[in-house]
């Protein structure tokens, strides 16, 4: 909508509508302005905030959930902002708009259509603040990958292994040593919208991590009020897009930033003001479940780990009753670290553990892929290319998982007994009496199952890391044995 008299505008179910006002572009409008509309469709009503985009232009996006006409009216302290009222037509969705992404059957998520989604995520955490020519390549990576979902932080990153670098700009005003928070830089953030509308048009999950400990610019020290008016600002500016996801914090845990952030105070500020109700989570630190926040909160939609227990997984789905993500499970690579220095047949492999273990996993590459003569830039940190081997095999778990009815599955096959025998690599998910999907990650080891009903199951065994089927047969219900005679097997098996 352009600015001047009501008028009527369109737009698609679940697309993103913006009205756009002139206002003053003095003073401090971060700090001075308030800016909202309250958006009506019968008995629905629907209140959106608005933000400053710099040279005297406010916008405030809306995404309706449901068609018809949406009236609107601004509520504003600034008179030129204030009643401005305008009309939105809302008509069906086209094309591959199908919607965000909501929860179904407790642990598991499809579009709002009802059209099926299977979660293969990757990390690329500071790629929006490298320089824009890098940007560009992760995006062009990304289009030719399997990944449907990226966590990518709104702050620039300051760790080891290339993260040392100054980001291509700021994003809060910064002057030699010292930035300004209460002054968005509007270029950073222009720039963060456009990347996330990029990864929709790719049909790609904005996991947007708001959040990190690894900060040498100030941004994990703002203290409440401005990490509420940022909060409030990332909603206004992107909550609209129906691919974002928010991560309060990537390893909300660190000292840096456990106590120095009210977590409780975030959540349930993005919880209650969030208009279009985008996911939530929040992510630990070390792998173990003393690291985990309350995944039962209720601001909290789906629970997001960093650990590779996937022997845990089930455990962890009755307690939560929530859908579980990997989101961090170790990456593919040859960083001295061992959470960045695994094989691409251990990461293609993890793929298959957490995934039959009822969970969503993620992907990550640490490998060097320099280029536009910048060094140390590896996919985990700033995006870039994939140089590594998994990817493929990746692709390959994907397109066997989406020709399963996966939100009808449960992992049913759980080893018992003592540790040693908890951390077997043999994971199954199974809708019992239908389809059976196994994965034996070490030659030697065997999976045990019942395959229920009357009528014989298709068997195929397949070879995961070259990405064939090794073996077709047919096999009678009742007890079945395999024993794998090779690692990365998978085994699918299904009622004829």
């Amino acid at each position: 909508m352009s600015c001047g008299a009501p008028q009527t505008n369109q737009v698609e179910q679940w697309d993103v509508f913006e009205a756009v006002f002139e206002g003053p572009d003095t003073g401090n409008p971060f700090l001075e302005v308030d800016l909202k509309a309250v958006f009506v469709n019968g008995s629905d009503s629907v209140t959106v905030p608005g933000f400053y985009d710099g040279e005297g232009i406010y916008r405030i996006r809306f995404s309706p959930e449901t068609q018809g006409e949406w009236s609107y009216r601004t509520e504003s302290n600034i008179a030129a902002l204030h009643n401005k009222k305008g009309t939105v037509r809302c008509s069906i969705p086209t094309g591959e708009n199908h919607g965000p992404l909501k929860i179904t059957n407790t642990f598991y998520l499809q579009y709002a259509d009802g059209t099926p989604y299977y979660g293969i995520g990757t990390t690329a955490y500071q790629w929006t603040s490298v320089k824009p020519s890098i940007q560009n390549k992760t995006v062009q990576t990304l289009a030719s990958s399997p990944f449907n979902k990226v966590r990518m932080c709104v702050f620039p990153k300051s760790y080891q292994y290339g993260n040392d670098t100054e980001p291509w700009t700021y994003p809060f005003k910064r002057e030699g040593e010292q930035s300004d928070f209460g002054q968005p830089n509007v270029e950073f953030f222009q720039n963060f919208d456009n990347r996330i509308k990029q990864l929709l048009d790719l049909g790609i999950q904005a996991d947007v991590i708001l959040f990190h400990p690894y900060d040498r610019w100030g941004y994990c020290q703002m203290g409440t009020e401005i990490n509420e008016r940022y909060v409030r600002y990332m909603i206004a500016r992107i909550s609209a897009f129906r691919n974002v996801w928010w991560s309060l914090a990537n390893e909300w845990d660190i000292p840096e930033i456990k106590e120095t952030i009210d977590w409780e105070g975030i959540g349930t500020l993005l919880q209650n003001e969030d208009p279009h109700q985008r996911f939530r989570g929040i992510h630990n630190w070390y792998g173990s479940e003393d690291h985990f926040y309350d995944h039962s909160r209720p601001w909290i939609t789906h629970t997001s780990t960093q650990t590779s227990q996937f022997y845990n997984a089930i455990r962890w789905r009755e307690k939560y009753k929530k859908p579980l993500l990997f989101d961090e499970m170790r990456y593919e690579g040859d960083v001295a670290s061992g959470w960045g220095n695994l094989s691409g047949e251990e990461m293609a492999s993890y793929f298959w553990m957490a995934g039959l273990s009822g969970g969503y996993p993620t992907h990550g590459d640490t490998y060097r892929n320099d280029s536009d003569n910048e060094t140390e830039v590896r996919w985990w940190a700033k995006g870039g290319t994939l140089p590594g081997e998994s990817s493929d095999r990746i692709a390959y778990f994907k397109s066997i998982m989406e020709e399963m009815p996966v939100h009808e599955m449960a992992p049913s096959f759980y080893p018992a007994g003592d540790e040693k025998e908890l951390n077997q690599n043999v994971y199954v998910l199974s809708k019992a009496g239908e389809i059976y999907l196994a994965y034996i990650a070490e030659p030697g080891q065997t999976v045990d199952l019942d395959l229920t009903g009357t009528e014989p199951y298709s068997l195929d065994a397949i070879d995961t890391w070259n990405m064939a089927i090794m073996e077709s047969t047919v096999v009678n219900p009742g007890k079945f044995t395999f024993t794998a005679t090779r690692p990365y097997t998978a085994l699918r098996l299904w009622a004829k």
